[in-house]
């Protein structure tokens, strides 16, 4: 038997192989000497095909599970045209002859296949079973949460924060709204398999009390880089006094690793920023803007908000913010200007351009 288990939804694909594997195990407890792991990238093709051959040892299936075999074929949008299939010729050949029926055998994608030349091949297999996995999106993702939320004990109570968090409340009213399930979905942009990890700390942490949006960015991983991206589009907005209270709050929280990965977070940020002013002159749409951003320009406010910000700011403007990047790291380098005192310079030059 053969699966294509494919998609954006790692949660899901990972609770579909933990049954697979309980599958092949049968009770039997031999599952370690029958599950094969293959890397497909650049595995041949009998390096997948023996293993599907042997017999199970004490147990009723042998699972065979190549990971990354699809990825080879998905096509980029810089291509010009479909990977070609004759490596993998005889892989098909041998999938076509058939597999014991002892052997069940998988192949893995964690993304959705659009543009992919060897899935089509792959369903055409005898007795192949597709099953998909996509990305959970907005109103389905956050009752995905709520689920898995209660699975986990934990009631979430909505309301705005009561710490200071960057985010503006334009954000947080258009985005957030003081929920915590939003929230998270948003710190984790979507990712199933984060959001179960992260409930999972939630639920210890607020053990016997309901959970809020103060809880989600205290405990949950990603808040700190949510927060450090927000501190930076305030910087970039020209909002000199809230970016300077900012640069407090990062130097002194408990993973602050110096300032120069202050610096190397605002670099990163102008570079996104130039992409965007760079499809801009190209009369690039918003949607396409929003999916040259990433998982962040899957939320419409966010995308609009960096379009707008790259508007205002403009080449003339990333070229002198480049200039000060460039003059900060010089003077920190040659020992002119303290770490810290270079920073804060930065931070109001880059604001006050902005």
């Amino acid at each position: 038997m053969i699966h294509l288990v494919h998609g954006a939804n790692t949660l899901g694909i990972r609770r579909r192989l933990d049954e697979l594997k309980e599958d092949a195990d049968g009770g039997s407890g031999m599952l370690a000497t029958n599950y094969i792991a293959i890397d497909g990238r650049d595995a041949k093709p009998h390096e997948i095909l023996g293993p599907c051959m042997a017999p199970p040892f004490l147990a009723p299936q042998r699972l065979v599970v190549v990971d990354n075999l699809l990825e080879r074929y998905e096509q980029k949008g810089d291509q010009r045209g479909p990977r070609s299939l004759e490596p993998v010729k005889p892989l098909l050949e041998g999938l076509k002859g058939g597999l014991p029926p002892t052997t069940t055998l998988v192949f893995v994608a964690h993304h959705e296949l659009k543009r992919n030349n060897l899935y089509p091949e792959l369903k055409k297999l005898p007795g192949v079973i597709d099953e998909p996995f996509p990305e959970l999106k907005k109103e389905e993702l956050i009752r995905f949460i709520r689920e898995e939320a209660a699975i986990q004990g934990i009631k979430f109570r909505s309301g705005p924060p009561k710490q200071k968090h960057f985010e503006s409340e334009e954000f947080m009213r258009g985005e957030v709204s003081g929920d915590p399930a939003a929230l998270l979905a948003l710190l984790t942009n979507g990712d199933t398999l984060r959001i179960g990890n992260e409930l999972q700390k939630l639920a210890l942490y607020t053990l016997d009390r309901d959970t809020t949006v103060d809880d989600v960015y205290e405990c949950c991983a990603g808040d700190r880089e949510m927060q450090t991206l927000q501190w930076a589009d305030i910087v970039m907005d020209g909002k000199l006094y809230e970016a300077l209270d900012g640069l407090h709050v990062l130097r002194s929280a408990r993973d602050y690793q110096g300032d120069v990965v202050i610096v190397a977070l605002l670099i990163g940020r102008y570079r996104s920023l130039a992409t965007i002013i760079d499809l801009l002159d190209r009369g690039a749409t918003p949607e396409e803007i929003g999916k040259a951003m990433g998982p962040a320009g899957r939320w419409p406010n966010l995308r609009d908000k960096a379009i707008a910000r790259a508007r205002k700011i403009g080449p003339d403007g990333l070229r002198r913010a480049y200039a000060a990047l460039i003059e900060a790291e010089r003077t920190n380098k040659t020992g002119e200007v303290e770490e810290e005192i270079a920073t804060e310079i930065l931070v109001g030059k880059l604001a006050r351009r902005a």
